[in-house]
């Protein structure tokens, strides 16, 4: 852990699997000094030193004493108290909140004094007492029970939305449920991917991956889960957040495995939906002062849909039986920029069987973490995760919409039908991502110094290649041309009989690239026994370039975007001062200013032959408040700024010549001139726990959001060339926005008997005002009641709005476990994860159900059973439908979409063999 030493508190309590309330990687000692009689021991002095942190403080008038934010690791512990002597302990591990209680007994046995116990016993449920809304999740346990993807664990938090990297969850290819390229972006507390950070020890991630776009969030897919013990969700203005950059709703928190106490082994092997399998391997070891964790996972499976022949749509056609032809029997010519004048907006009415197509994949996964102690306030450390993902095909299984007109009397209802387009046979895809991390940790004085290198990569690259001709059986309608201009046409049915296609010369190719640097110094000091400060900076360069080269349809000619490093850069440096007091025995304060800079280096639009260069300055503070009510209750409160840069994809293209359709034209433009978003948030929340295996946990809050970005399409006039009304297409700022919400959880967790838990996170956001002249249309003031002279009239103040849609409810999400435990590993369970009208799924509201199951076989084996999906929710998987969409709340309902990413694979009974020794 990087700088998190007073970021987080940790809690260990399970409830649904992989899950746990609180921040992990950090805990608190509670504590009591108290003489035999049972009165309380004041004013002795406690010292706490370890792997982790070197602290001090002073019991209280009650005898109690508190270390709070303290890292993982193993400690040893001090208590002298006046009149009474000394008491220590060695080889405190601390996991999670732990309570000690320290008697002096002050009895005499065989003339030896014994003059103090130092004891553990547990705290009970675990609640956060920190300022800050945090969730923690257990990556790598989660993996082990047969789950191979984030997405499951991550969207059982309140508040956290998963979904592709687009507006609104969409991702840019249709994705198979559980493969590798389904993507797992986050949007927390309602905001947007990009204004979503993600770090990695306290320095920021990017990267771009085959589901995800440059700078709009960040993929983890491509990262082992297995790797990361824990995870901490922070939601909203957490005080002591390692960065406010691209923070606008909150922050995932990843962390690297620390040292390492004894040796280990662990290994599982799962089935996956579609009859591969999943498996999983870690081994941890000590020697010495060197020690490591070592993952490796391999996730092999056929698909959906195997591999062989297939029913699929039969895209681009050029001829059948050597005619040419006019799909679908309408003809729409137009003059586009990429392919140059084709036929290329057709409504395809064609299907065919025959062709062939394998939707398999694998990834391999793996990474390691060593620890080494260079000297006894010294340690060095060095992590590594890579991954590699490749298939046959692009990942997700394309939907046909078969629609002949009505002179088809054939065997083949209309209808959605899946499969590959016939024109492309095999359309190979790789992804490939790898993180390392160096780190050295001092101990200098009375504080800790930080030093640390990251450098993360990632590739994609996709290829449809020219398709041979094919002979398939045909369904459908269409016409074939009857001169060379296509002006003439003659008919055609075809009702299954076998036909030979040709395609146009059609080549597709795309790669992209990201590269993301960062490096980070930090120092923190305890200053007396109550108070720390702490300084730190990082610096972050992400890079990204792709290359997309299109060509040959009817005679078009090769498109490139990119093509050569470098492309778009994206720096910013982040300078943070942070102070925290303990005001009295029940109220703590903490504060943070942030002073951050962002830059863009990115490509002239009117000229892309020149670079332009952006520079943002920006600085905030960040407060939080907690006050311990009592032992089992915690009030907090966090308030502060947050900054979210605009994804680089918005930044990067060129104003070229409109495109146009038979009604009208658009021309896509890029804003350099957008002004990073800017916001305000505060929380408001508590953690109570009611009994000593319950805990409640509920948070409100709100964010001022000033720059939102904004979709706007403008009337411009008509295009002189076509003679249609003409419309701009581009990115703007608002003038304020505003996300605000509920997050709750109730837990219930015992070492035996019943077990169950509840959340539900509640968002809404709404546009607050709009810049002036905002709904006047091409110098035209609107009027509002004719509706003459207006656009961007959809984005509408006070109702739900997300950027670029609305919707009429807010976004909800929840999820619930009940079930039974005969012992740590014995119990069954059933899970329910609610997703709300406008979830990531363009999906109504809907509610999918787990089952779990444990059974220990011997002290080191077991069987784990995880029935998926039970009711067969989306099932059909590969469809149109006329939906309520969601981006990622709040959204749009109403319009047409096929189903962006298919959500959930089959109701599948996935069995997982895990050893542990």
């Amino acid at each position: 852990m990087l700088f998190l030493l007073l970021f987080a508190q940790t809690v260990s309590a399970q409830i649904a699997p992989g899950m746990q309330q609180s921040a992990a990687q950090t805990a608190t000692i509670t504590g009591t000094v108290e003489r035999s009689d049972g009165m309380p021991v004041a004013g002795a002095d406690v010292r706490l030193n370890g792997s982790g942190a070197r602290l001090t403080t002073v019991s209280d008038a009650h005898g109690m004493f508190s270390f709070i934010s303290v890292p993982y690791g193993t400690y040893h512990i001090d208590v002298t108290a006046k009149n009474l002597g000394t008491a220590s302990r060695d080889a405190i591990v601390l996991k999670g909140d732990i309570t000690l209680a320290i008697q002096y007994t002050v009895q005499t046995v065989g003339g030896l004094k014994t003059i103090a116990q130092v004891a553990t016993r547990s705290s009970g449920a675990q609640i956060n007492v920190t300022s800050a809304s945090i969730a923690s999740v257990m990556p790598s346990e989660y993996a082990f029970k047969g789950n191979p993807l984030w997405r499951e664990l991550l969207e059982q938090v309140p508040g956290v939305t998963v979904g592709g990297g687009q507006y609104g969850g969409g991702t840019v290819n249709v994705v198979i449920p559980d493969s590798p390229f389904q993507p797992i972006i986050l949007s927390i507390n309602g905001a947007l991917p990009y204004e979503t950070s993600t770090t990695f020890d306290g320095m920021p991630l990017s990267n771009y991956t085959f589901s995800s776009t440059p700078g709009n969030g960040v993929d983890l897919s491509s990262l082992p889960m297995a790797l990361f013990e824990t995870a901490d969700v922070v939601r909203g203005p957490g005080a002591n957040a390692p960065s406010i950059v691209d923070s606008v709703g909150g922050a995932f928190v990843l962390h690297a495995p620390g040292a390492v106490e004894k040796d280990s082994f662990e290994a599982s092997v799962s089935n996956d939906p579609y009859g591969g399998y999943f498996s999983n391997m870690k081994a941890m070891f000590r020697r010495g002062k060197l020690s490591g964790t070592v993952v490796y996972d391999f996730n092999n499976s056929p698909g959906p849909l195997g591999s062989g022949p297939f029913f699929g749509g039969v895209t681009f056609p050029a001829t059948i039986n050597g005619n040419d032809i006019a799909s679908g029997g309408q003809l729409q010519y137009v003059s586009n920029p990429i392919y140059g004048q084709c036929y290329c907006i057709i409504q395809t009415t064609l299907v065919g069987s025959g062709g062939y197509q394998s939707t398999a994949w694998s990834q391999h996964n793996g990474g390691f973490g060593l620890s080494y102690q260079v000297a006894p306030t010294i340690t060095a450390q060095v992590f590594y995760a890579g991954s590699q993902a490749t298939a046959a095909q692009a990942g997700g299984i394309d939907t046909f919409l078969f629609t002949p007109n009505s002179s088809y009397t054939g065997p083949l209802a209309p209808g959605s039908y899946p499969g590959r387009s016939v024109y492309s046979t095999t359309i190979p895809i790789l992804e490939s991502g790898s993180l390392l991390e160096e780190k050295v940790t001092a101990y200098l004085g009375r504080g800790v110094l930080r030093l640390a290198a990251l450098q993360n990569y990632t590739y994609s690259t996709q290829l449809y290649p020219y398709a041979p001709p094919s002979n398939v059986q045909l369904y459908g309608t269409g016409a074939y041309c009857t001169n060379l201009t296509c002006t003439t046409t003659t008919p055609f049915v075809f009702t299954g009989q076998t036909a030979t296609v040709t395609f146009s010369s059609f080549t597709y190719f795309f790669s992209g690239r990201s590269t993301n640097d960062d490096l980070l110094g930090s120092y923190e000091m305890q200053i007396g026994s109550k108070s720390n400060l702490g300084v730190s900076f990082v610096k972050s360069a992400n890079s990204a370039t792709c290359f997309y080269n299109e060509a040959g349809i009817s005679g078009g000619t090769p498109y490139s975007f990119g093509g050569g490093l470098p492309v778009v850069t994206e720096t910013t440096n982040e300078f943070r001062v942070h102070a925290g007091t303990q005001l009295s025995n029940a109220l703590s304060l903490d504060s943070s200013y942030y002073f951050a800079r962002g830059a863009y280096h990115v490509p002239d639009p009117n000229n892309p032959n020149q670079w332009v260069d952006s520079i943002f300055p920006y600085s905030a503070p960040r407060l939080g408040l907690t006050w311990r009510m009592t032992r089992d209750t915690v009030l907090r409160a966090a308030a502060g700024g947050g900054f979210a840069l605009p994804p680089l994809l918005n930044l990067v293209g060129a104003n070229g010549p409109p495109v146009c359709s038979p009604t009208s034209c658009t021309v896509s433009l890029t804003n350099i001139n957008l002004q990073p978003e800017k916001s305000f948030g505060f929380d408001i929340g508590t953690d109570m726990r009611l009994r000593h295996d319950t805990a409640l946990s509920a948070d409100v809050y709100r964010t001022d959001l000033y720059g939102q970005l904004f979709q706007s399409v403008n009337f411009i006039g008509v295009d002189p060339t076509f003679h249609l009304p003409t419309y701009a297409q581009e990115y703007l700022n608002l003038a304020h926005s505003r996300f605000e919400g509920v997050n709750i959880s109730l837990r219930h967790d015992v070492p035996r008997g019943m077990y169950w838990d509840a959340g539900l996170g509640l968002t809404r956001g709404y546009i607050v005002s709009v810049p002036a002249g905002f709904y006047d249309q091409a110098g035209t003031t609107c009027n509002f009641a004719t509706g003459g002279g207006c656009q961007n009239t959809y984005a509408i103040p006070n109702q739900n709005f997300n950027g670029e849609y609305q919707s009429t409810v807010p976004y909800a999400n929840g999820s619930a476990t009940f079930g039974y435990r005969w012992a740590a590993k014995k119990y069954v369970d059933i899970q329910a994860t609610y997703q709300g009208n406008n979830n990531a799924y363009f999906q109504p509201a809907f509610i999918e159900f787990d089952a779990h199951a444990g059974y220990p076989l011997t002290k080191s084996f077991a069987l784990i059973a995880t029935l998926r999906n039970i009711t067969g929710i989306h099932d059909q998987n590969y469809q149109f439908s006329t939906v309520n969409p969601n981006l990622i709340a709040p959204s749009i309902a109403g319009r047409e979409f096929p189903l962006y990413p298919i959500p959930y694979g089959p109701r599948t009974l996935i069995v997982t063999a895990s050893f542990k020794y």
